[in-house]
């Protein structure tokens, strides 16, 4: 081979390993770009989430404050105090406990103990409306037929019912609060596994 078939093929590999080189760094260069908007679309996809939970932990604060802890005190002092003698203290227990119970849920919403939060207040919810419901539904038998009764004893039920039944509101929201976590970890988990599939992958010459 002459000097000049030797220059001209190291020439030539030269030029071949710069190709490579610059194909190498524009690739690379894509993949750190495609990071950088997958990134960015999951941090304004987590600011939208914690705005939307944000929302519904204040939300939560509402029912809980009307149902369990003013209706849910007042009726709790009543039986302590024996005011209402036809409801055992049992009921007293229930509601008061039941109180508690979605407190400490709630403690865990804001927490972002999304599960845990849901499972307390659940269970919180059904020993208050264990309660709730017994109240109720002896308002009803006091009301009877609505003989010789003023309009407001007629709607006593009706009155109790607006002021403990709404402590359901705090499941459903704690519900969505649930949900709304479960659909941020499944797109999470779809857009990493679509960039995992979607990667730059050396070709079987390289």
């Amino acid at each position: 081979m002459s000097k000049k078939d030797r220059l001209k093929k190291q020439s030539e590999a030269q030029l071949k390993k710069k190709r490579q080189s610059e194909a190498e760094e524009l690739r690379e260069r894509e993949e750190v770009s495609e990071s950088r908007a997958a990134k960015k679309l999951r941090k304004s996809a987590r600011r939208r989430t914690s705005a939307v939970t944000t929302v519904i932990k204040v939300l939560m604060l509402i029912p809980f404050l009307w149902s369990g802890l003013y209706y849910g005190g007042i009726f709790v002092i009543g039986i302590s105090m024996e005011q209402m003698d036809d409801v055992p203290a049992r009921i007293a227990v229930f509601i008061g406990l039941g109180s508690l119970i979605c407190l400490v849920g709630i403690v865990f919403a804001f927490l972002s103990k999304y599960i845990t939060q849901f499972c307390i207040i659940a269970a919180g919810s059904i020993m208050f409306m264990w309660g709730a419901s017994y109240i109720v539904d002896k308002a009803k038998e006091r009301i009877g037929d609505g003989v010789g009764l003023t309009e407001e004893q007629k709607g006593l039920a009706d009155k109790w019912r607006f002021g403990l039944y709404p402590i359901l509101i705090l499941t459903a929201l704690s519900a969505a609060l649930l949900a709304v976590y479960l659909i941020g970890r499944y797109r999470e988990a779809k857009k990493r596994r679509r960039e995992f599939d979607n990667r730059p992958v050396k070709s079987i010459i390289e």
